[in-house]
């Protein structure tokens, strides 16, 4: 499945707004990408993003589910284990490079100060989850790649992702969907399992597992509990329903398989739901499969497509557009033979010194003078090999900003010598 590049910053804190500034925890952050038009055109499940007055949306990281800080429910803020809710938090940020991070006294969860910020980094994503928050892996540094550029990922490519560092630590559980492709899922799986293994974080208190079970008999001891983030969220609503004891906690999972009952994938590839995950007996409960094995299926989950596969969804300003693009040359392995036509939409020519034509391995600089209206067939140099697998052409200006760009993808090939359209 194809992920998409997005260069941006990672935000924690609102200097001129400290006090409703961003409330990070072990797996979401505040960001504002360079090209907001990037993350408003990912494919979704129901909901368009969700961005600030200042351009910040929020990311949700790939795979990870951290203990809960402060999960709220009808205005009640519930916690996990804080001690290593925090833990995963503060790896995080360090991980990030925000450098030392202060929070208010009476508000502890809100950053008053930090050493270092924002912080330059970028995401690989492909798509919002159906709250409109950006699911994705985490990289701090920039991308050698242009901004928009559309990646094949594997596994290897997330060793040095910040979602791989948590998991490697033990800090987090793991929490696959079904939106997670299976090579990456399977690599992500056997770091849970090494830290698992390693006793690692989390590991070494966690209950309601197979092996432990967890005693709940009280808001308080559930709280006190380590357990998978995404069963404690149910249970914390349960406790919130006026429940006192955790016997009815089957049947009341049941009673709403959509906002409650998830659906989940099972080990032996069958669909259950999470009753199906849990075994209750009395004030203790255990699990029936171990957490890195299921995949959750969200209600609404529709399968996505390659982001930017419709060759038509143009992004950025336009003055320049790219309208075909040979890519299948005969003889195709001789240089030369490939070729970008873009045209000039704008009422006066425009000076092309300067811009650059980019593809997903490397570019090439633009020179001379496109007239109104006028189009330009440029036939590539060796710097710019068209892949035929897929690709994306961009074109950017002196600032680095980019003009158009465009993908496709191998199913839109039609031939040798056949010219694709946008």
């Amino acid at each position: 499945m194809a992920y998409t590049v997005i260069k941006g910053e990672f935000h924690i804190h609102y200097p001129e707004t400290p006090r409703n500034g961003p409330e990070p925890d072990g797996d979401t952050i505040k960001f504002k990408p360079d090209n907001r038009a990037l993350v408003e055109n990912l494919p979704r499940a129901n909901r368009p993003a969700k961005f600030n007055q200042k351009g910040i949306t929020t990311l949700r990281f790939e795979g990870v589910d951290a203990l809960e800080t402060h999960f709220r429910i009808e205005g009640e803020n519930y916690h996990q284990n804080m001690e290593l809710a925090l833990a995963a938090r503060n790896q995080m940020l360090a991980t990030c490079g925000f450098g030392q991070v202060n929070y208010f006294a009476d508000s502890p969860f809100k950053v008053e100060r930090v050493e270092h910020h924002p912080v330059r980094g970028y995401i690989l994503t492909n798509g919002l989850d159906t709250y409109g928050r950006v699911i994705a892996f985490l990289f701090v540094g920039d991308h050698p790649g242009t901004d928009g550029t559309s990646l094949f990922v594997e596994p290897a490519m997330l060793n040095d992702s910040i979602n791989v560092d948590l998991l490697r630590t033990g800090l987090v559980y793991p929490a696959f969907y079904l939106s997670l492709p299976v090579e990456l899922r399977n690599h992500l799986r056997e770091i849970t399992v090494q830290a698992r293994q390693a006793n690692l974080g989390v590991w070494p208190q966690a209950t309601a597992t197979m092996q432990r079970a967890a005693t709940i008999r009280s808001r308080t001891e559930l709280e006190e509990a380590v357990i998978w983030p995404k069963l404690f969220r149910r249970l914390a609503a349960y406790f919130s329903d006026g429940f006192t004891e955790l016997s009815g906690f089957e049947t009341w999972l049941r009673e709403d398989p959509v906002d409650r009952d998830d659906r989940l994938l099972l080990p032996n590839l069958e669909l259950g739901n999470m009753h199906d995950l849990i075994s209750v007996c009395g004030d203790s409960l255990k699990l029936n499969f171990n957490t890195q094995d299921v995949v959750v299926v969200p209600d609404d989950y529709v399968l996505p497509q390659p982001p930017k596969a419709d060759r038509h969804n143009h992004i950025g300003a336009g003055q320049l557009r790219v309208v075909a693009a040979l890519v299948d040359a005969e003889g195709s392995n001789e240089v030369g033979g490939e070729s970008v036509t873009f045209i000039n939409t704008t009422s006066t020519a425009i000076d092309l010194d300067g811009i650059r034509l980019t593809d997903n391995q490397g570019g090439m600089v633009l020179n001379g003078t496109l007239r109104a209206g006028d189009t330009l067939r440029l036939t590539l140099p060796g710097s710019v090999r068209l892949n035929n697998t897929g690709d994306t052409i961009t074109l950017l200006d002196n600032d680095n900003h980019i003009i158009d760009q465009v993908s496709y993808t191998q199913k839109d090939l039609t031939g040798e010598g056949f010219t694709i359209t946008f």
